[in-house]
C-alpha cells in the first residue's frame, strides 16, 4: 500500500505505538503514566485531544509532541518509529476524500479510507447494490427517494460524487481484490425505473470484467436470504482486518478479533448461498433480457 492509501493504517499503528510508549512510562511514584497527566502536561482540561492521539485519529502538534516525548521519557528508537509514523499519516492531506470532510460524518470517510487501503474487499449487501457498483443514476434516484426529505439538492450531488470517487481503488495500479454478495432483489428493485436499471445492469456486467472484481448473486431459490450489510476489509503485513456497517449517521466499526471473527463466518454463509461468479452475470444478463422485453 502506498502511504496516502494507508495512511488511515498508519494512524492506527502510531496510536498503537503512542500507547505502547505510555504505558512503559512510569510517573514520579513508579505508577504508570495515565492519559490523564500527558493531558495535564498538555494543558488540557480533558484527556479527550490525547485519547484522540492514541486511537490514531489525529496527529500531535510540533509543541505538543515536544510535551509528550518529555513527559514519556521517550527512548531514540521509540521517537524515531512514532516520528516516521507521523510524517507518512500527514500525507492524507493529499487524499481525495478530504474535500468531503466537511458535508459527511467522520466515521463514513474513515471507512473510505480504510477501504483505499485494504488489499481485499468483501461486502454482503441485502436489497441494495453496494454503492461501490451504482452508477450515478441509481446512487442519485436511491438518494434522493431515501434521504431527500433531508438532504438538499446538492448534497445528493455530493453523495453521488463521494460513491463514485470510491470508484477509484478499481483503477489503481495494485487495485484490491473486491468481492460482492447481494441478494437478487437488489437486481429486480425499479431503482429510477426500467432506463436507470437497464444502465445499472450493463454496469455490473462490465465491473463484473474485471478480473479482480467477484459478483455473487444470493437468489431468490435460495434456502435463506442475506440479512444484513457488512464490509469486511482485509490489510496487508500486520494490520489486522476490520468490519464495518452502514448505518443513517454513518458507519460503525468492529476490530476485536472475536468480532471480525463472527462476522466472517456470516461472510461465509452467504457466500455458500450465492451463486459463483459467472453465475450471477448470466443471472444478470437473464434479468437485463427480461427488462428489456417488458
Amino acid at each position: 500500500m502506498s502511504v496516502n492509501t494507508s495512511a488511515v493504517a498508519v494512524g492506527r499503528k502510531f496510536g498503537e505505538a503512542l500507547k505502547e510508549a505510555r504505558l512503559a512510562a512510569r510517573r514520579s511514584d513508579g505508577r504508570p503514566v495515565r492519559q490523564l497527566d500527558v493531558a495535564q502536561a498538555l494543558k488540557r482540561g480533558t484527556r479527550d485531544r490525547y485519547s484522540r492521539l492514541e486511537r490514531g485519529r489525529a496527529f500531535p502538534e510540533p509543541e505538543e509532541w515536544e510535551i509528550i516525548r518529555s513527559v514519556l521519557a521517550m527512548d531514540e528508537a521509540t521517537r524515531a518509529r512514532l516520528e516516521a509514523l507521523m510524517e507518512a499519516g500527514r500525507e492524507i492531506a493529499d487524499s481525495w476524500w478530504r474535500d468531503f470532510e466537511e458535508e459527511f460524518p467522520e466515521s463514513l470517510l474513515q471507512f473510505v479510507a480504510f477501504e483505499d487501503a485494504a488489499e481485499r474487499v468483501t461486502t454482503c449487501a441485502v436489497n441494495v447494490l453496494p454503492s461501490l457498483l451504482q452508477t450515478a443514476n441509481y446512487a442519485r434516484f436511491l438518494t434522493s427517494r431515501v434521504a431527500g426529505s433531508v438532504l438538499t439538492a446538492d448534497a445528493v450531488e455530493r453523495s453521488v460524487e463521494l460513491r463514485r470517487n470510491r470508484r477509484r481503488i478499481f483503477a489503481k495500479p495494485n487495485p484490491p481484490v473486491v468481492e460482492f454478495i447481494f441478494s437478487e432483489a437488489a437486481l429486480r428493485q425499479a431503482v429510477g425505473g426500467k432506463d436507470v436499471m437497464l444502465e445499472q445492469l450493463d454496469s455490473l456486467i462490465e465491473d463484473g470484467a474485471l478480473r479482480n472484481v467477484s459478483l455473487r448473486v444470493v437468489p431468490f431459490t435460495a434456502v435463506a436470504p442475506s440479512a444484513y450489510m457488512v464490509h469486511l476489509l482485509e490489510f496487508g503485513g500486520d494490520e489486522k482486518p476490520i468490519t464495518a456497517f452502514d448505518s443513517m449517521t454513518g458507519m460503525s466499526f468492529q476490530k476485536r478479533p472475536r468480532e471480525v471473527r463472527e462476522n466472517r463466518y456470516y461472510v461465509e454463509a452467504m457466500r455458500n448461498l450465492a451463486l459463483p461468479h459467472l453465475e450471477t452475470i448470466a443471472v444478470i444478463k437473464r434479468i437485463k433480457k427480461e427488462m428489456s422485453s417488458a
